[in-house]
């Protein structure tokens, strides 16, 4: 069988620049670990770990791309929580080829990479050999990814580019002065085989000569039956135990709403609170249904805040209200 190719290099204008300012905040979060990308593993974590530290006790149901979903799940049972990996996504490198292989050899030619997620940047430093090239300045599009940039040591370079927020996307990172027209050099774009190509296309149109990196595949996964059974359970227990579900991208928040509106003991899926890392996202749970949505910034630490802070993960049942989903839940 045909293997597909996994790099393509693709040549807009004349341009790219490197920026010599630090943009945003400049603030990093916690790193969620140093998964290795490979075979996906879809069992669940969900047993607390004796003695851990802890401020409150959550359940949480992660649906981020296998093997960052494990990556977090041990995290969060460090923590005293209960995860469940609930992956619809597995991702894979795709750096073992000639042309990749060629492409990390000739880093010197460029003078920016973009990295479009976390994923990205993982796949992309453990291909590099001789550390961080010194005139290769990182864009990246939000606190998560600067917090993984930071864990491989690529967040001290001078012309480091990332949104100052309240958004984290690709929008947001086209925005920042230091990408606008004209552009002149070489911009590297790392991101998944097949992905949207919004933003090596609008840095070619404002004059930077782009090549892509197809860093990573995507393949899908299906919930297993020990996951469902065990998501069905904690729905179950809704009155007695704070519930939530992560929803990193707008395709697991349709993927949620099907489990939600088929047959069997998930019918309630959506009376459970979504953690939103995008409004597009949160702006999709609520069309789907979800009666509770919590928009949270990207990355660990707003996790945490959200779960720990949170007066409904301590509260005694009784206690808790019902409460609709708005930007100030």
């Amino acid at each position: 069988m045909r293997v597909p190719r996994r790099w393509r290099a693709r040549t807009g204008g004349p341009g790219g620049s490197r920026g010599r300012q630090r943009d945003g905040r400049g603030r990093r979060t916690l790193p969620a670990g140093r998964p290795g990308i490979g075979r996906a593993d879809r069992r669940a974590c969900c047993a607390p770990v004796a003695g851990a530290r802890r401020s409150a006790v959550a359940r949480l149901v992660l649906t981020l791309p296998e093997p960052r979903a494990a990556s977090l799940a041990r995290v969060l049972v460090e923590r005293g929580h209960e995860a469940l990996r609930f992956a619809f996504v597995a991702l894979h490198p795709l750096t073992g080829l000639p042309g990749a292989a060629a492409l990390m050899a000739a880093l010197a030619r460029f003078d920016r990479v973009v990295f479009v997620s976390p994923t990205a940047i993982e796949v992309f430093a453990d291909a590099l050999h001789d550390g961080w090239p010194s005139g290769l300045a990182p864009a990246v599009v939000g606190p998560g990814s600067l917090a993984v940039l930071a864990d491989r040591g690529g967040d001290r370079h001078p012309g480091l580019l990332v949104p100052p927020g309240p958004a984290y996307d690709a929008e947001a990172l086209l925005a920042l002065p230091a990408l606008a027209a004209p552009l002149h050099g070489r911009i590297l774009v790392v991101r998944a085989e097949g992905g949207n190509p919004r933003i090596e296309r609008e840095l070619a149109a404002r004059g930077a000569r782009t090549e892509v990196f197809e860093a990573y595949r995507r393949t899908a996964l299906q919930p297993d039956r020990g996951g469902i059974d065990l998501l069905a359970r904690w729905l179950s227990e809704r009155e007695t135990s704070c519930v939530r579900v992560l929803v990193t991208t707008v395709e697991a928040a349709e993927r949620l709403a099907e489990l939600a509106g088929g047959p069997g003991a998930l019918g309630s899926l959506r009376d459970i609170d979504a953690l939103a890392i995008h409004p597009r996202i949160a702006d999709r749970l609520r069309t789907l249904g979800w009666k509770s949505v919590t928009p949270i910034e990207p990355g660990l630490e707003a996790l945490l805040a959200a779960i720990e802070s949170d007066r409904r993960v301590a509260e005694a049942p009784g206690q808790r209200q019902h409460r609709s989903g708005s930007d100030s839940d």
